[in-house]
C-alpha cells in the first residue's frame, strides 16, 4: 500500500510527512505541482509530479490513481497529526512510530476483507465512540481506497472537485462496498481551509456551495443540504454542508444491474 500526501504550496509546513516512520518511506509519496518538485526535493522522498493539466484535488486523486500503479492507496492530506487512545480510556495522545504502523496495517488488512473505503476517525468527537471502530460514517482527509474497485465501477474522484471523498464513499456503499472508521486513533488538523492545499487552489463560500448542491442531486435522497456556522474553517464564518445518510446509502441506495 502506497502512502500518497497531496501537497500544494505548503513546502515548509510538511506536516503529515514529519509522522512518517522510516521504515515506510520507501512506500510514501509527495503528490506535487512541478513548480514546486526542486524545493520539495530538500526532504528525500518520493515525488509523484503531476503535469500541470491536472488542478484541483479531485482530478490529483484522481490522476494518482490511474498513474501511480498501486492497488492500495493511503491519502493523507498534508497538514493531519494523529493520535491514539491510551489503553482502555477515550483519552488521546499522540501517535509513535509503533501506533502508525499498526494503523497502516490495520487499513491494509481492511482493503484486503473487501471494504470500499477505509477511514479514521476526527479528534473532535472521538470521545463519543465506545467501539474501536464503526462502519458508516464521514470519512475525509485520511482514507484508503483499493483502486481496482474504483476503477472497475469507473467511480471517480473527479467528479467533482470538492466532498470528492463523500462522493467516492456514496457511490462504493451504492455499490455495496461497506466503509469502516477506525475509532482508537484520530486524524485532527489546526483548521480547515487553511493557507495553501485546497484554499490556495479555490475553494471559496461558492464552490463549497456547488458541491455540496452536486452532491446531494447525485445521491438523493440520502444527502440533505444544511448552511453550517463554523469556528473551524478558516476565511470562512459559515458554509454549505451536507447530513449524509451513510447506511441507508448502503441499505437502500444500491445501484440496479440490468
Amino acid at each position: 500500500m502506497k502512502i500518497c500526501i497531496p501537497t500544494y504550496k505548503r513546502i515548509d509546513t510538511q506536516i503529515t510527512l514529519s509522522l512518517i516512520p522510516k521504515i515506510l518511506l520507501k512506500d510514501t509519496y509527495l503528490i506535487c505541482n512541478k513548480f514546486e518538485e526542486e524545493d520539495l526535493k530538500k526532504y528525500n522522498v518520493n515525488l509523484f509530479v503531476l503535469p500541470d493539466k491536472i488542478k484541483g484535488i479531485g482530478n490529483v486523486r484522481q490522476y494518482v490513481i490511474e498513474n501511480l500503479g498501486s492497488k492500495y492507496i493511503w491519502f493523507i492530506d498534508d497538514d493531519i497529526s494523529f493520535q491514539k487512545r491510551i489503553s482502555n480510556t477515550i483519552k488521546l495522545r499522540n501517535v509513535t512510530d509503533e501506533n502508525f504502523i499498526e494503523l497502516y496495517n490495520w487499513n491494509k488488512m481492511c482493503l484486503d476483507k473487501g471494504f470500499g473505503i477505509v477511514g479514521c476517525s476526527t479528534r473532535g468527537g472521538n470521545n463519543r465512540y465506545l467501539s474501536k471502530f464503526v462502519y458508516f460514517g464521514r470519512i475525509f482527509s485520511v482514507y484508503s481506497v483499493n483502486t481496482e474497485i474504483l476503477l472497475k465501477h469507473n467511480i471517480r474522484f473527479d467528479e467533482q472537485q470538492q466532498m470528492e471523498d463523500f462522493n467516492v464513499t456514496l457511490h462504493l456503499l451504492r455499490y455495496g462496498y461497506r466503509s469502516i472508521i477506525n475509532t482508537e486513533f484520530a486524524h485532527s488538523q489546526k483548521a480547515s481551509n487553511q493557507d495553501g492545499g485546497c484554499s490556495a487552489s479555490g475553494r471559496n463560500y461558492e464552490t463549497q456551495k456547488n458541491s455540496v448542491l452536486l452532491l446531494a442531486e447525485k445521491h438523493k435522497p440520502f444527502v440533505k443540504i444544511k448552511i453550517k456556522k463554523s469556528k473551524t474553517w478558516q476565511n470562512m464564518e459559515e458554509r454549505y454542508d451536507a447530513n449524509i445518510q451513510w447506511k441507508k446509502a448502503f441499505e437502500k441506495g444500491r445501484y440496479i444491474f440490468k
